[in-house]
């Protein structure tokens, strides 16, 4: 693995540790001195991002066949015979020659045992994940982001390995077909495809300073949405070329291993062995019973993978007006709160486009259309759109002059190295962020409330089209709650990114993954024939809520060494 001792400059002034907030000379090398491809930059972790999101597309499809013709050959075993001839494994041809008159597809037992199947898979993997992932959020930041990376490159190559490895002898392992749980239990205990996220997040966020970040963040999920709305047209192309199913899980195999590798050898590392170290060392002291109670201890370690989670829980703070009162600081726990209602909302699509599928008569594969084209608009607004408007307004922020701090929207206060037109110029920043995740649900709120009001298909998917313009909301969301960590925490503590998003990334699965799809699902099953129009209006409300929770998110000033001086000074003035 390539393994650096430097960041480039963006990430020198914004990495914290033990004592002071930059990395001092004898931990950094200056970037001149390294060769290009030992200094790491977020272009070298977007080569990452479209792997992986074209291949988790492209797999759909052909694993809701594959498992189809699993269930097929246990349950219909006159199908069997005259589909596969007597063949001992599905590795030949896979009904593919005349898919279109597969028996299976259309038989109720076969896809009541599919169901239950992807049920089964569907849960263990977002309950496994939301138990993992925050905790191995926080392995990168002790490991560094390229191991993290390649590990779970390696979980989801046994996956696509074991898939293959069902496909060819599923009559002769333990369980038929259900053997497919192995993956969904490896996958989950990696922290699914979120710890990818999380990790490339991470080291976006390492690499660059804060005024880069939201375009960098706006950036990775215009090209993961690229990938998911590619991945399906490529797998379904090699399907019809090869006429076997199993050659998309051979190619996802072959770029597993391409991205282990790059990941291990070529990806430079995003921190250096210092700022590990202080993870360690962090890690450490969290672990130490603080209470002497050896229950409260035995319980942190039974849930350790828990953890993580703690750093999205309000902290207690002094207040200004009195060091000896106390209060907590709700922001970072407030944003969390709205972006996972938005995630609630957004776990809704699904029922919305079998709301579309049953009012206006739609088939499958102009649904696949629909699916594709509105991906690649929230991915052109990511990437085309988006980036010049964030560069525009934050430059006009930059050219105004500098007010001075208020009590809602407080400067930082400056260190020794910093100046007031930088700490002016991180305000100004995150101020936009926290503005542009605020419009980002008002758009969401307008889509949400007109589209039981579409009276054709193309309206409704005009509508969902102009929801595009809400997909900032996941960028900007990222990065305010990197800036309100950051304050929180103070200027004396090491930066754990890993473990912020990681955390993000157990909020993600919990409430998009688990509650999410359960709750639509039910809802929409109960309402169907009464008032199909009824998701749309409970996604309305869940994203008024997020509104009115995201009004209430502040920027506090970041914690110093020198304002606590100043706090133990006013304390003793005020004993004397």
């Amino acid at each position: 693995m390539a393994d650096t001792s430097s960041v480039t400059g963006d990430s020198v002034e914004f990495s914290t540790g033990l004592h002071e907030n930059h990395v001092t000379d004898e931990e950094a090398v200056p970037e001149q001195k390294l060769l290009w491809w030992k200094r790491p930059a977020a272009w070298w972790i977007m080569a990452i991002v479209p792997i992986g999101s074209i291949i988790m597309a492209g797999m759909v499809a052909p694993q809701v066949e594959l498992y189809t013709e699993l269930a097929c050959r246990i349950h219909r075993t006159d199908y069997r015979k005259e589909t596969f001839a007597g063949s001992d494994h599905l590795s030949n041809d896979l009904y593919l020659q005349e898919a279109s008159v597969n028996p299976c597809s259309s038989d109720p037992a076969v896809q009541a045992a599919v169901a239950r199947l992807v049920t089964v898979l569907a849960t263990t993997t977002g309950i496994l994940t939301c138990l993992t992932v925050g905790w191995w959020g926080s392995f990168s930041d002790r490991h560094g982001r390229a191991r993290m990376i390649t590990i779970a490159s390696v979980g989801q190559l046994a996956t696509s390995l074991n898939i293959i490895f069902v496909a060819k002898y599923v009559q002769r392992i333990p369980g038929g077909y259900w053997f497919l749980v192995v993956d969904s239990v490896i996958t989950g205990a990696l922290g699914g495809n979120a710890i990818e996220i999380a990790t490339v997040t991470a080291y976006v966020a390492d690499v660059s300073a804060p005024e880069k970040r939201p375009r960098l963040f706006s950036l990775i999920s215009g090209v993961y949405l690229v990938g998911i709305g590619v991945g399906p047209f490529l797998g379904s192309g090699l399907v019809k070329i090869t006429h076997n199913l199993l050659s998309v899980f051979y190619v996802a195999a072959a770029f597993k291993i391409i991205q282990a590798c790059y990941a291990f050898f070529i990806l430079p590392e995003s921190l250096t062995t210092a700022q590990m170290n202080r993870a360690w060392i962090k890690r450490r002291e969290e672990r130490l019973p603080t209470d002497g109670s050896a229950a409260v201890s035995w319980l942190r370690r039974l849930f350790f993978f828990l953890t993580p989670l703690s750093v999205l829980w309000p902290e207690k703070i002094s207040k200004e007006s009195s060091v000896t009162g106390v209060k907590r600081e709700w922001n970072l726990f407030i944003l969390t709160m709205a972006y996972g209602l938005m995630l609630l909302a957004a776990s809704s699509l699904l029922n919305q486009f079998l709301y579309a599928l049953s009012t206006f008569q739609w088939d499958s594969e102009f649904l696949g259309y629909c699916l594709s084209s509105i991906g690649l608009t929230r991915a052109a607004y990511l990437i085309i759109i988006l980036p010049p408007i964030m560069r525009f307004f934050k430059n006009r922020q930059n050219d105004a002059p500098s007010e001075s701090p208020s009590e809602s929207e407080p400067l930082l206060l400056s260190s020794e190295q910093d100046t007031p037109s930088l700490s002016a110029h991180k305000v100004h920043t995150s101020t936009f962020d926290l503005a542009l995740a605020r419009f980002s649900i008002l758009i969401d709120i307008a889509t949400y409330a007109i589209l039981p009001f579409a009276p054709t298909g193309i309206v409704f998917i005009l509508f969902t089209m102009l929801g595009s313009f809400g997909a900032g909301l996941a960028p900007a969301v990222n990065s305010v709650a990197l800036e309100l960590y950051t304050r929180k925490i103070g200027k004396n503590a090491p930066l754990e990114t890993g473990k912020l998003f990681g955390a993000l990334g157990v909020v993600q699965a919990v409430f998009a993954q688990v509650l999410g799809p359960s709750m639509y699902g039910l809802i929409y099953a109960a309402t169907v024939a009464t008032f199909p129009q009824t998701i749309f209006f409970v996604a309305l409300g869940n994203s008024v809520v997020a509104f009115a929770l995201l009004a209430f998110v502040r920027l506090p000033p970041e914690k110093t060494a020198s304002r606590d001086i100043e706090d133990l000074v006013d304390l003793q003035d005020q004993q004397q």
